[in-house]
C-alpha cells in the first residue's frame, strides 16, 4: 500500500510538472494563442501518458520528456513564425501534432523492445552519443531549406501544402529514429535524476549560503535606509531623479548591488551611499567567492564517503 502511494505521488509530481511546463511554453511561444497552448498540453499529456504506460519513468523521465517537448514547441514557433507566416492556425495545429503522433505510433510498435532499453536503466556509452543524435541531421536539414521558402513568395494554399509536407517529412525521421529519440530521452531522464540528487546533497551548503547572503542583504537595505534619513539631501538617485528611498527600493539596490550587477536604473548619489555600496559590493564578491569554494567543498566531501 505504501509503494503504490509512492508511486502515485511521484506520478502526480510528474504529471503537474509536465503541464505547467506545457502550458508555460505554449501560452509563450505564441502569445494570443490560447488554442495552441492547450494543444501542446494535450500533446503532452497524450506523450507523458503513453510513456508512464509502457514504463513507470517516474518524474526524471518526464522532466526529460516535459523539456524535450517544450524545446520541439519552440523550435516549432520559431520555425512557423520566419517560414511559414501565412498558414493558417487549424493548419499549424495539425503540422504539430503530426511528428509527435509519429514517434508515439513507432515507439508503440516498437515497444518490446523498448522495455528492454528502459530496463537497463544506464547511460548509454558515450561514443554511442553521434549515433543517437544522428536524427538530428535529417531534421535541421529540412529545417534549413524551409528557410528559402519565404523568398517564393508562395500562395496561401502552396504556402500551407508546403508546410504539411515538411512536417510529415520530419514525423517520418522521428518515427523511423523512434528508438534512439527514446533512448537520447532515457540518458537525459539518468541525468536529471543524477543531478537532482547531487543538489539535494548541497541543501545544506546552499541553504547557510543563501541565509548569509539575505542577512547582509537585508542589513545593508537598512543601512542606506537609515543613512536616507539622517543625511541631508537624497542617497540614492533614481531614474536620473534624486530623491528620498522606500524600503523596497533599499531593499531593491542592496540586492543588485550585493550581486555586483548595477543595473543603473538606481545609482548612489551622496558620497556616503557610495561608500556603503563599495563596501557591499566588495562583500558580496568575497561571499562568491567563498561560499562557492564551501559548497564545492561539503560537495567534495559528501561524494569521498
Amino acid at each position: 500500500m505504501d509503494r503504490r502511494a509512492r508511486i502515485d505521488r511521484h506520478w502526480w509530481r510528474a504529471v503537474a510538472f509536465t503541464a505547467a511546463l506545457a502550458l508555460l511554453v505554449g501560452l509563450a511561444a505564441r502569445p494570443g494563442d490560447h488554442v495552441f497552448a492547450l494543444v501542446l498540453l494535450a500533446t503532452a499529456a497524450a506523450g507523458f501518458g503513453f510513456f508512464y504506460l509502457l514504463f513507470a519513468g517516474g518524474l526524471h523521465f518526464a522532466v526529460a520528456l516535459a523539456n524535450g517537448l517544450a524545446v520541439y514547441a519552440t523550435l516549432f514557433a520559431f520555425f512557423t513564425e520566419s517560414n511559414f507566416p501565412g498558414i493558417r492556425r487549424p493548419v499549424s495545429y495539425l503540422g504539430f501534432v503530426l511528428p509527435v503522433a509519429a514517434f508515439l505510433a513507432a515507439a508503440w510498435r516498437h515497444r518490446a523492445a523498448l522495455a528492454g532499453l528502459v530496463a537497463s536503466e544506464r547511460l548509454r556509452e558515450t561514443a554511442h552519443f553521434p549515433r543517437l543524435l544522428a536524427w538530428l541531421v535529417p531534421l535541421l536539414a529540412i529545417g534549413a531549406a524551409s528557410f528559402a521558402l519565404p523568398e517564393l513568395a508562395l500562395g496561401a494554399a502552396t504556402e500551407e501544402a508546403a508546410f504539411l509536407a515538411a512536417m510529415a517529412l520530419i514525423a517520418a525521421v522521428v518515427a523511423a529514429a523512434a528508438r534512439d529519440v527514446v533512448a537520447f530521452l532515457l540518458d537525459a531522464s539518468l541525468l536529471f535524476e543524477a543531478f537532482f540528487a547531487r543538489i539535494r546533497r548541497l541543501l545544506i551548503p546552499a541553504f547557510a549560503f543563501l541565509t548569509l547572503y539575505s542577512i547582509l542583504v537585508i542589513v545593508f537595505a537598512c543601512l542606506y535606509r537609515l543613512a536616507d534619513e539622517a543625511i541631508a539631501g537624497p542617497l540614492l538617485s533614481f531614474a536620473g531623479q534624486p530623491r528620498e528611498m522606500t524600503f523596497a527600493e533599499a531593499l531593491y539596490f542592496s540586492v543588485v548591488t550585493l550581486s555586483t550587477i548595477g543595473y543603473g536604473d538606481v545609482v548612489p548619489h551622496a558620497p556616503a551611499a557610495r561608500a556603503l555600496a563599495s563596501i557591499e559590493a566588495i562583500l558580496g564578491v568575497l561571499l562568491l567567492l567563498f561560499g562557492f569554494a564551501e559548497i564545492m567543498s561539503a560537495s567534495r566531501g559528501r561524494d569521498d564517503r
